[in-house]
């Protein structure tokens, strides 16, 4: 007699016993042949975060060469300027002189039209003896002699009078930049975000007077581990996250400094990468991230 029960548990056991091989064979081709493909996929979405901090892309403090009051401040702190643009005047009344009389003096070329006139006149008269010495000896060589010396020297003054009055040129040129110079002018388009002194307050020279930042476009500079620095290239499109507010937003950049050299107190190199932000979205000074990707 069958017994059906019994076989039906003997199949059941050699079915579970044959897909338990297929699963244990199955697992083994995984960590033969995919495993490597997963880690290497793995590895390749790996990410390098590199901390760093964010710049304005222009950074000016003024100042001035020489002492003095401030005359008139033209702008407040937070206003844009442009290149070229006043910021405030200096005290320069005493310059002002200055520039006008160098002016007058460098003008006054009397002296050296009379000294031009006297080296014509005697060269004409030195020539015109020299023609009767040789043709009528009406003339001594005594004279002509000393006609030559007259010419000679006449036209030594002359070119010392020349000289001199390059000298006055220059001497007005360097008033009318000292002049200039009790202005405060912007060297950038930018924000003025500090003005260190009021209306009628004194100043040493090299002062700082007003603080102009440029922040249309930003840097973000890190300093990475020299291995790191080799992958990197000048040029080289790079991904950025910056801090703005409670979040961190996404910002594309491009390194334009990839320092050729390591610091040897802590064997990092600087990098540098600039990004726009024209709307202001990020404030320079908030740190960041540089991500390298892939590696």
């Amino acid at each position: 007699m069958i017994n059906y029960p019994m076989m039906q548990q003997e199949v059941a056991k050699k079915t579970f016993s044959l897909i338990a091989k297929v699963f244990f064979l199955f697992n083994i081709v995984c960590v033969l042949f995919f495993s490597p493909l997963a880690a290497a996929v793995v590895q390749a979405a790996e990410t390098l975060s590199l901390s760093g901090i964010t710049e304005p892309i222009m950074d000016v403090t003024l100042s001035a060469t020489t002492g003095g009051t401030i005359a008139a401040i033209f702008v407040k702190e937070g206003a844009v300027v442009s290149k070229g643009a006043v910021i405030l005047e200096m005290d320069k009344k005493l310059d002002e002189l200055e520039a006008e009389r160098r002016k007058l003096i460098w003008e006054g070329k009397s002296e050296l039209e009379a000294a031009a006139a006297r080296v014509a006149t005697l060269k004409w008269l030195l020539e015109s003896n020299r023609e009767l010495f040789r043709s009528t000896a009406s003339v001594s060589k005594e004279e002509l002699e000393k006609m030559q010396l007259d010419y000679e020297l006449a036209v030594a003054e002359h070119k010392r009078l020349v000289t001199q009055e390059e000298r006055e040129r220059i001497e007005y040129e360097m008033a009318r930049e000292t002049l200039r110079k009790r202005s405060l002018i912007s060297p950038i388009q930018g924000t003025v975000i500090k003005l260190f002194l009021d209306e009628g307050e004194g100043f040493q020279e090299n002062q700082p007077l007003a603080h102009i930042v440029d922040t249309s476009r930003g840097l973000f500079v890190c300093n990475v581990e020299e291995w790191v620095g080799r992958s990197l290239r000048k040029g080289q499109s790079v991904d950025l996250k910056i801090n703005a507010g409670t979040k961190n937003i996404a910002v594309k950049g491009k390194l334009v400094f990839v320092s050729p050299v390591v610091d040897p107190a802590s064997g990092l190199l600087e990098v540098k990468a600039e990004f726009e932000n024209q709307d202001g979205t990020v404030r320079p000074g908030v740190a960041g991230s540089l991500l390298i990707r892939g590696r």
